[in-house]
């Protein structure tokens, strides 16, 4: 009970915070901030690469206040923000498919581990690990870049991002039963594109 009335605090306290900001009292903003900054990074840090959370936390509050006007308190504010929050994730990871290189930089290597191509093995036998984890970045860029938009979109969040299919979901938008197909067919389309790059480099070999 102790919990749910220092909830109703908070809330109140902000909602409070905001109308003084639309009277005029710019500065009262901060109130919303402070008390929202750890747990929008908190959401944002299970969806981003980890040098890239503190960025769009920032843009997530930002964008929250251009929109204050039109907020209606229908939600209670924490979970508009994280709407919010969550938005921003979205345009983040769009605006990476279109700068080539960002998406790289953040993918660690359990995030390849998860991707589970076997041509992985093959290469690290040719390679030093150094050379095959560089070369297996670079086969899999070119792969994804063969897949529709949709798809490279569920693959990253499912597959690379580790989001639930509940998740993935919210950030795309649709059901979960859409995103599941969406994610079977994803993977079948690019194991074969995989599997056409390796027969092609067995051909100039």
């Amino acid at each position: 009970m102790s919990k749910l009335k220092n909830r109703d605090a908070e809330e109140a306290r902000v909602r409070d915070a905001i109308r003084q900001v639309l009277d005029g009292d710019i500065e009262a903003f901060a109130v919303v901030v402070n008390t929202f900054e750890k747990l929008v990074a908190a959401d944002l840090a299970r969806r981003l690469p980890a040098q890239d959370v503190q960025e769009v936390a920032q843009d997530t509050f930002v964008r929250a206040w251009r929109a204050l006007p039109s907020y209606r308190g229908d939600a209670p504010v924490r979970v508009w923000l994280l709407r919010i929050a969550r938005y921003a994730a979205m345009d983040f990871w769009r605006q990476t498919y279109r700068r080539r290189g960002r998406f790289w930089e953040g993918l660690d290597d359990d995030a390849m581990t998860r991707m589970e191509m076997s041509h992985q093995e093959q290469v690290a036998a040719e390679k030093t690990d150094r050379e095959a984890r560089e070369l297996a970045r670079e086969r899999l860029e070119g792969a994804m870049r063969q897949l529709s938009p949709d798809d490279r979109a569920v693959v990253t969040l499912v597959e690379l991002e580790g989001a639930t299919m509940r998740e993935a979901a919210e950030q795309l938008d649709c059901s979960v039963s859409a995103v599941k197909v969406r994610a079977f067919r994803a993977r079948k389309r690019l194991k074969n594109i995989l599997l056409e790059m390796e027969a092609e480099k067995g051909k100039e070999s």
